[in-house]
Parts: C-alpha cells; sequence; structure tokens
C-alpha cells in the first residue's frame, strides 16, 4: 500500500511538473510571438510610412548636378572662381573675357597661330558658359525642391528614418554645401567612384534600401 502511493505520489509530482514546464515554455513561446507580430507590425508601418518619404527624396537628390562650376571651368585658363551659388558672377565674367578675346582678334598684327589660341580660349568659354547655365537650372531646381521637402515631409523623416539614413542625408548635405557653396571640385562627372556627389548620393540611396529591407 505504501508502495503504491509513494508511486502515486511520484507520479503526480511528475505530471504536475511537466504541466508547469509546458505552461512556462507555451508562455515563453506565446510572449516571443507577441513581439515578434508587434516587430513585424511596427516595421510594417515604418515602410508604409518611410516608403513614399524616401521615393520623394531620392528624386530629389538625384536631380542635384553632380558638377560644380568650377569642375566645368578645369579647362579654362585665368578662370573665374565660382563660390556662394554665384553663378551669375561667373557667367559674367566669362563674357567679360569673351568679349576681350574678341577685340583681341581684330587687331590686324595677331599672327595664325596667336589668332587660333584666342579662338580656342573664345570656344572654351562659350561650351563653360552653355554647361554651366544648365548647372545652375538644375542645381536651383533641386535645391528649392529639397527646401519643400524638409517643409512638408522632414516630420516623417525624422521620426521614421533610420540612424544610417540619417547621417548619410547629413553627409550629403554637407557635400552639396561644399560644392555649391564653398567652391570646392566635386570631382569627374563621368567617374563615380571619386565623384564625391556620385558617391554620397549613391550611399544615402543605398541606406534607404536597405532600412525599407530592400535588397541593394
Amino acid at each position: 500500500m505504501s508502495e503504491t502511493m509513494t508511486t502515486a505520489f511520484i507520479s503526480a509530482g511528475a505530471t504536475l511538473t511537466v504541466t508547469i514546464i509546458t505552461l512556462i515554455v507555451n508562455a515563453y513561446i506565446e510572449r516571443f510571438r507577441s513581439k515578434l507580430d508587434m516587430q513585424q507590425k511596427m516595421f510594417l508601418s515604418k515602410r508604409e510610412n518611410l516608403n513614399d518619404v524616401y521615393k520623394t527624396l531620392i528624386s530629389i537628390i538625384n536631380l542635384y548636378p553632380s558638377s560644380s562650376p568650377n569642375d566645368i571651368m578645369k579647362f579654362v585658363e585665368y578662370s573665374p572662381n565660382y563660390s556662394m551659388e554665384h553663378y551669375d558672377t561667373v557667367l559674367r565674367s566669362l563674357d567679360y573675357q569673351v568679349e576681350n578675346y574678341k577685340n583681341q582678334l581684330k587687331v590686324e598684327s595677331v599672327d595664325s597661330e596667336r589668332k587660333s589660341d584666342i579662338e580656342t580660349q573664345i570656344l572654351n568659354r562659350e561650351y563653360a558658359k552653355n554647361k554651366i547655365s544648365e548647372n545652375r537650372d538644375e542645381y536651383y531646381i533641386a535645391r528649392d525642391k529639397y527646401k519643400s521637402f524638409c517643409e512638408c515631409d522632414k516630420v516623417a523623416f525624422d521620426l521614421y528614418a533610420g540612424q544610417e539614413v540619417r547621417n548619410r542625408l547629413e553627409v550629403f548635405e554637407v557635400v552639396i554645401h561644399n560644392v555649391f557653396k564653398s567652391g570646392r571640385n566635386a570631382g569627374e562627372d563621368g567617374d563615380p567612384i571619386n565623384n564625391i556627389i556620385h558617391v554620397s548620393r549613391r550611399n544615402l540611396i543605398n541606406s534607404m534600401r536597405s532600412d525599407l529591407g530592400i535588397q541593394k
């Protein structure tokens, strides 16, 4: 009788232990599932809120020209120096230089070699003027659209964007300031590896895609 009761107690204890462990495991699984569901909902909410914001931002940063007026004038001898968004000042300086060279062509004593050099200088400046005008128009459009983005969409960006995206945007802003305000060179437009605008823009876009869970 005593052995039967002992066996029964042991069996009941084992069953109770298994039941408690099962309850603990189930509670842990349910807690984990609930946490996973919450993370999934947060991710979907973040993606939903950021998708349009990132699309808008990408479309804007792609509008920025990839070179500065100083890059464009790299092969112009005695070119004016661009800074602080003073496009018109640079264009006027180039006009004065072109006018001066044209006046030199009127001098009868100019030999053929000098005349050829003067004509080359004029052509270089006319080419630079056209490219700088295009650069100016592209930059102003991008600048104004980014200003509008900061006024309208920056709240959602600041609320949901990942830290890496914030950091990359800050770097891009610094590069744009250095190129179009401080007058630093961006590098060759056709060099995506070393051109600082190409590099910072590409890094920013990749960080946004990563933040949304999109593979590069």
